[in-house]
């Protein structure tokens, strides 16, 4: 579907955050900044701004850490849902945080899963980004697996988990608090938040 003839949220935050996502209008953020800018950051880029992960991976809750973070509606989770395009960008951004985490990642030929996700030759640095104890990547971690999960990229959200726990099987570093987390992120209903609140509109789905 071109951008022209894509049904537009009511709500102009989201009315933007699609254009954010949409390959042909290469919308801005809040901040002026287009989605192939985000992902051509260096990773020390990444790691150190702290306001451009709730506009990439939106949630369907407020953030607590970003006033002007969007946040998904029900409209916009469907538009998002129906559209091959703006899905397509949102696993470039997945594939460029596998990657600033320590991850390969390429289309899997699996019908069980999207994505074939492996360490990187040189994952040192990648995985010295998260496989501790506790680290503030874990928050974005679970925000990353939730909104894949409302956007409608559930196989990818499950591949994406199971990279980081099936690491963390042969090294045991991360918290028990942080793996609860993920998990909850990944296997409740959508309708409840990692840290067990509820979105009543989700019920349905």
């Amino acid at each position: 579907m071109s951008s022209s003839s894509r049904n537009q949220p009511s709500d102009s935050s989201m009315r933007r955050f699609i254009n954010f996502y949409d390959p042909v209008v290469k919308g801005t953020d809040e901040r002026g900044r287009k989605l192939d800018g985000i992902l051509a950051w260096s990773d020390d880029r990444l790691e150190t701004q702290h306001n451009y992960i709730q506009t990439v991976f939106p949630l369907p809750e407020q953030s607590g850490f970003s006033f002007f973070a969007p946040v998904v509606d029900e409209e916009t989770m469907l538009i998002f849902a129906q559209s091959p395009e703006l899905k397509a960008n949102l696993l470039r951004a997945l594939k460029r945080m596998l990657a600033f985490y320590g991850f390969d990642a390429e289309d899997s030929e699996d019908p069980r899963s999207q994505l074939t996700i492996t360490p990187k030759q040189d994952c040192e640095r990648g995985f010295s980004r998260w496989l501790v104890p506790r680290d503030h990547n874990h928050l974005r971690i679970t925000r990353i697996i939730r909104s894949l999960r409302v956007l409608g990229l559930e196989a990818a959200a499950k591949d994406f988990y199971n990279a980081f726990i099936e690491v963390n099987k042969t090294q045991d570093k991360i918290s028990s608090t942080s793996i609860s987390f993920w998990t909850r992120a990944m296997y409740s209903h959508i309708r409840y938040t990692p840290d067990g609140a509820e979105v009543d509109w989700l019920n349905k789905y």
